[in-house]
């Protein structure tokens, strides 16, 4: 099934024209490599009869010719009906729980016709501002030690720290100075801060690697010293640390203090959020609570699959067990919006897009389900959000969209 997740997401980015050659050969290794025989035909018949596909115009033409095909099939394909409380079943544009085959066949659909397909709606105007805003994308800034700033390439996907500073590929972004000892490399200090729509990754210098959200920033060493690895974060990043021998990796936030060894994690700790997040993916990790940057009340140890919650106001921690999929999904290319309110679901659409969220008239109650590529324009979402939850939106000059709730009753699990 992670197979399969990966070649829809690769599907959706590829018809979003964000694809490489590279990635686009992955895609057919990956459909090799399946013993689903379905699941391959429904994609490469989907895609055959295109010989170039660095032609410019394959894929508005690809769309256009398979959109009778692929609607018939989809339509053709038993699905699972879903009832939310006080509303009869419908189709949602992310969580159709359909077959795997129909599924892809959707996902075709949902990330390429509305880009290329001139379709009719009541609120056309909104769609067509919407589809101007185009999701993030590789894009962060480097402040070095002595507050020099560096704007990093929008074409590489990190950068790693160690003997200077190069891009993952092995492009040098700036040298370091080697010769002034490894005590002063460990107090001066680096700063990676993605913006709004923005992501980037990071190897620290020990070989941890980091993975920065939309809106974040990290401070750390040009060097870490012999006894511990530490770093703030702003925001929300995953680590895979490496493991050191009796020197902990510690990632302190306004709120918390997480302490590990050699492990993979996420921590979500915007300052607009309610409460800040940690979770465990592999290995073990202590958290604890900090007010004013002393570490104060209960710790907690995590095992894997845990997730910490603290309250941002009133500095309460407490553990729950989740999937930790759910909240790694933005690492991989994907929202997940399983359990989240809408008002936290939009939080992560502001930071992705770039945009500004207000709600006219009551804020929309209920909970979102399913998964969506982070590689769609902003208007598959908001065609998701008006269709399945009754909520208008209208796109204003400067980026900020304005929710109108018709329905603020709803709860539902897509």
């Amino acid at each position: 099934m992670e197979n399969r997740n990966a070649i829809l997401s690769l599907l959706t980015a590829y018809l979003n024209k964000q694809v490489s050659r590279e990635e686009f050969d992955r895609l057919f290794s990956a459909l090799t490599e399946l013993e689903d025989e379905d699941f391959q035909t429904t994609i490469l018949q989907a895609l055959d009869n295109q010989a170039d596909v660095t032609k410019s115009d394959f894929i508005p033409e690809r769309v256009a010719q398979l959109y009778p095909e692929l609607l018939a099939k989809v339509s053709a394909t038993p699905q699972v009906a879903i009832t939310p409380t006080g509303r009869s079943a419908r189709r949602s544009v992310i969580g159709w729980k359909l077959s795997v085959a129909a599924a892809t066949i959707f996902l075709f659909l949902a990330a390429g016709i509305y880009f290329w397909q001139d379709t009719d709606h009541h609120n056309r105007t909104s769609l067509i501002s919407a589809e101007q805003i185009v999701p993030g994308s590789d894009r962060a800034t480097l402040t070095l030690a002595d507050g020099r700033t560096v704007d990093l390439s929008a074409a590489q996907k990190g950068i790693a720290v160690g003997n200077g500073i190069r891009y993952l590929d092995g492009t040098e972004v700036i040298a370091l100075t080697a010769d002034e000892g490894k005590q002063t490399a460990n107090t001066r200090l680096l700063t990676l801060t993605t913006p709004k729509g923005g992501q980037y990754q990071l190897s620290l210098p020990d070989g941890t690697k980091v993975w920065l959200n939309a809106a974040s920033s990290l401070v750390y060493p040009e060097a870490f010293g012999d006894d511990i690895r530490e770093v703030k974060l702003e925001g929300e990043a995953y680590f895979e640390v490496t493991k050191a021998h009796n020197r902990s990796f510690v990632v302190n936030t306004e709120k918390q203090r997480v302490a590990v060894l050699g492990t993979s994690f996420n921590v979500s700790a915007y300052s607009n959020d309610e409460v800040t997040k940690t979770t465990l993916v592999t290995g073990s990790v202590r958290v604890n609570i900090l007010a004013g940057g002393v570490t104060q009340g209960e710790s907690r140890i995590l095992a894997p699959n845990q997730q910490s919650v603290i309250g941002n106001q009133e500095n309460s921690l407490a553990v729950n067990s989740i999937d930790p999929r759910t909240a790694i999904a933005w690492k991989d290319g994907l929202f997940n919006f399983h359990g989240l309110g809408i008002d936290e679901a939009m939080k992560q659409i502001e930071r992705w897009y770039d945009i500004r969220v207000r709600y006219e008239g009551p804020k929309p109650t209920g909970y979102l389900g399913g998964k969506m590529s982070r590689g769609v324009r902003l208007s598959t979402f908001l065609d998701f959000l008006e269709r399945d939850f009754g909520i208008r939106s209208e796109l204003k000059a400067d980026r900020t969209l304005v929710l109108y709730a018709t329905n603020t009753a709803r709860n539902a699990d897509l």
